[in-house]
């Protein structure tokens, strides 16, 4: 009786978990399986994945975001900017599902809106966005306003800031984790950016 009472309880926590809409707070590795070691990908911070479910202390996750035709190892979030929400292992075997293919206007490359299932841990998630923004906003604001006044999010367009934030990272204290979140920030803010 009680090793079924133990099993119900696995399997109701791991429906709690079921299609719940998350934000990445950090760098988390991605893996084909739920017992894989090898990493196939890296998912980047700011990220909305939909939990799948919850098996021990990993998590299954749908990532959804766009390819570029032909190129397997880029997930960004919208056409034609460079805004990774994953880096990803070439020939690592994921499993793309195509859900669209469209011409982007200004860079005439053609993506495909995909949809993928990886398995990473379960820490590093966020249900809240804003939260996310807000610690970004702030660490921007005090390690980048110390050697010029502080550029507004909107000064650069989204496949600039990269460049702009790399060139300037090493003369502050922050390290690659709050590196990429101030990245992703700005980028998804950006004057080219709705």
């Amino acid at each position: 009786m009680k090793k079924c009472c133990v099993v119900l309880m696995l399997v109701i926590v791991s429906f709690a978990y079921a299609n719940t809409k998350v934000y990445v707070d950090s760098v988390k590795p991605l893996y084909l399986t739920q017992d894989s070691q090898k990493i196939v990908g890296k998912l980047l911070p700011t990220s909305e994945v939909t939990i799948i479910k919850k098996v021990g202390n990993k998590v299954l996750l749908s990532l959804q975001g766009y390819i570029q035709e032909g190129s397997d190892n880029a997930l960004y979030f919208v056409m034609g900017k460079r805004i990774l929400i994953a880096g990803l292992t070439k020939n690592s075997g994921i499993k793309f599902n195509v859900l669209g293919t469209q011409k982007d206007k200004d860079t005439q490359t053609t993506y495909q809106k995909v949809s993928l299932e990886l398995w990473s841990d379960e820490g590093g998630l966020s249900g809240n966005l804003d939260d996310l923004y807000t610690k970004a906003k702030d660490l921007y604001s005090q390690n980048c306003s110390i050697c010029h006044s502080l550029h507004a999010s909107t000064e650069f367009k989204a496949n600039q800031w990269p460049s702009v934030i790399k060139s300037m990272s090493g003369r502050t204290g922050l390290n690659k984790d709050e590196i990429y979140l101030i990245t992703q920030y700005l980028q998804k803010h950006a004057s080219d950016v709705k």
